[in-house]
């Protein structure tokens, strides 16, 4: 615990002196630096993370490179796999790979896309497997997906189109971020927003299974497998220590802070910027996905990762809109507290996994 905690309070301090001092420099050098160390602990943890073994054997049962490549998997998750068994033989090389694309893409995003990249690692870290350390393949497609909202951006409808095909090659489930597009830039209603959000509670709760149950009886091939698998999956996470209403509350707290936060920049502020109108639509459109999918299964509800994730952008802006240093330090510390909260309670959900931090040393 000494590990992370020691993580965190260095982040934190270091994004508070970036929100005070608005210096770019010192945000992109110390971010580096960050990102860098969290590049070298991502490749080099052993036994440490959630499916770690499952992900391990699925390497150890490649007894020869390329052979027998088609293992239900996605392609490009086999191909790193494959790749890694045929330039190191050896699974820390191939973490050394998938870390290479996960903090490039990182890199990317958050200095382009964030007022304060620092505080945005530290937000990851806080919720995104200790910002992508702990990484399973789905951590491999949001960053990717991350990155494509350059291409919204700029209007290259195309090549946001190719960044998320890539990104479903690691999980399919990207495919869902191609909605991003075309409602990135609708213009809507907080009274919208809210009657949607409410809309998705009542579907996912009394008509989403019996959808979904029909989607799934339709034979649509590997779409019909995937649904059927995530439904199965549903009926045992009911049986979790953590049940799914729990998971529930706990989503709409989430998401209140969240809504919190948007809507005061939003009206407070009167700030309205194709920027932050983007972001905030696709968060909420993750809301109501959340909504939608979490009655059915707590794996299904991952569909909404991609949106969610965007927050670690959206939090640093709204920061930085705040029209005084007073203001920026209260929102800060007010984010801060929160994300700790759950930085917390994410540690002790899946303490077996995450404590103690072991490395390829330690195991050799």
């Amino acid at each position: 615990m000494a590990f992370y905690t020691i993580i965190f309070i260095s982040l934190l301090l270091a994004s508070f002196l970036e929100v005070i001092s608005n210096n770019k420099r010192y945000s992109t050098t110390i971010f580096t630096l960050f990102l860098f160390i969290f590049f070298i602990l991502s490749f080099i943890r052993w036994k440490t993370g959630t499916d770690w073994e499952s992900y391990y054997n699925m390497y150890t049962w490649i007894d020869k490179p390329w052979n027998n490549f088609n293992n239900g998997m996605e392609l490009g998750y086999n191909f790193i796999n494959h790749l890694g068994k045929f330039l190191f033989n050896n699974y820390t090389g191939v973490l050394f790979l998938f870390s290479t694309i996960i903090y490039i893409c990182i890199g990317r995003t958050y200095i382009t896309l964030s007022k304060y990249p620092i505080t945005s690692l530290f937000l990851s870290f806080c919720i995104l497997s200790f910002a992508h350390i702990m990484y399973v393949r789905q951590n491999v497609a949001v960053v990717i997906t991350g990155w494509s909202i350059y291409y919204i951006i700029t209007q290259n409808k195309w090549k946001f189109i190719i960044c998320v095909l890539i990104a479903s090659l690691f999980h399919r489930t990207a495919l869902i971020f191609l909605l991003a597009y075309p409602i990135f830039y609708k213009s809507y209603s907080a009274k919208y927003y809210c009657v949607s959000i409410i809309g998705a509670l009542v579907i996912g709760t009394l008509v989403g299974k019996l959808f979904l149950n029909i989607i799934g009886g339709l034979g649509l091939g590997i779409i019909s497998s995937k649904i059927n698998g995530y439904l199965e999956l549903g009926s045992e996470d009911n049986s979790m220590a953590i049940s799914t209403t729990t998971v529930l509350v706990k989503g709409f707290i989430n998401r209140s802070f969240m809504l919190f936060l948007i809507f005061y920049c939003k009206y407070k502020l009167k700030h309205n910027s194709l920027f932050f109108n983007g972001l905030t639509n696709l968060y909420i459109l993750g809301t109501i996905l959340y909504f939608i999918t979490l009655p059915l299964s707590i794996s299904l509800a991952r569909i909404a990762v991609y949106m969610d994730s965007l927050q670690v952008i959206l939090i640093p802006y709204i920061i930085y809109q705040q029209k005084t240093l007073y203001n920026r330090i209260l929102f800060f510390i007010l984010v801060s507290s929160y994300f700790y909260l759950r930085f917390y309670l994410y540690i002790i959900s899946f303490k077996t996994a995450y404590i103690p931090f072991i490395t390829i040393f330690q195991h050799n």
